[in-house]
C-alpha cells in the first residue's frame, strides 16, 4: 500500500509547539508508541505501545517531558489514530514525520506556524550518526514512561 508521507524540522526554539500543534487533527483519543534506544549496544531500539489515551492527558505528560524530548537521541515517540488512520512521529533525529490520507489539516498548521513546503528538500537520516543520551535522560525516560501507563523495560 502507498501511504503519503511529510516530514519537517524547525529549530529548538519552535520545534516542540509545532509538534504539539500537528497532534490535534488526530483526534481526541490517541495511542503511543515511545521509541528507546538507551542501553542499547547494537544500535537497535525497543518500542513501547499505549493504546487509548486521552489527547489532553498525553499533551500535558509531553510537556512535562519536553527537555528530553528536545535533547534525548535516544527518545523518539509516535503518536497515532488507527481509526483514521494517520500518524506523527517525533523521531530520535528530532524530525516530524506525518503519515496518513489526507495530510492537508498537517500541511495547514505547518504553514501557520512558517513552516515552508519545499518539495526538493533532502533530509539525511540513513548516514553515519551517532545517538547520544546521558543517565539524566535515562531516568527521565523511565519516569515518562510509567507517566504514560507503559509497563516493560528496555
Amino acid at each position: 500500500a502507498r501511504v503519503p508521507v511529510m516530514m519537517a524540522s524547525a529549530s529548538s526554539e519552535t520545534l516542540f509547539d509545532i509538534f504539539m500543534d500537528i497532534l490535534e487533527p488526530l483526534g481526541s483519543e490517541v495511542d503511543v508508541v515511545l521509541e528507546t534506544s538507551h542501553n542499547s549496544n547494537n544500535g537497535g531500539h525497543a518500542d513501547l505501545y499505549r493504546e487509548h489515551i486521552d489527547m489532553p492527558v498525553l499533551k500535558s505528560i509531553l510537556w512535562e517531558y519536553e527537555e528530553l524530548l528536545l535533547n534525548d537521541g535516544c527518545t523518539g515517540l509516535a503518536v497515532l489514530n488507527p481509526a483514521v488512520p494517520q500518524e506523527v512521529q517525533f523521531d530520535e533525529h528530532k524530525m516530524l514525520i506525518v503519515y496518513g490520507d489526507p495530510l492537508d489539516s498537517f500541511e495547514a498548521i505547518l504553514a501557520e506556524r512558517g513552516i515552508e513546503h519545499k518539495q526538493d528538500m533532502k533530509f539525511i537520516t540513513e548516514a553515519e550518526h551517532v545517538h547520544s543520551s546521558s543517565d539524566k535522560f535515562a531516568r527521565s525516560f523511565d519516569e515518562m514512561k510509567v507517566h504514560l501507563g507503559m509497563d516493560g523495560t528496555f
